[in-house]
């Protein structure tokens, strides 16, 4: 099982739920969140 962590909250993410993965490219680095709120956080904040 592969786990990442939201690049905000810092949550464990497995990659098999693929409901529970957010993944967006934030200045050409894919990110990987827990939620669409927390990749817009992290995007505003960049």
């Amino acid at each position: 099982m592969t786990l990442h962590k939201c690049e905000l909250c810092k949550l464990d993410i497995s990659e098999e739920c693929v409901f529970a993965i957010y993944k967006r490219v934030i200045a050409g680095e894919e990110h990987t969140f827990c939620c669409k709120h927390h990749a817009d956080e992290f995007e505003r904040k960049k």
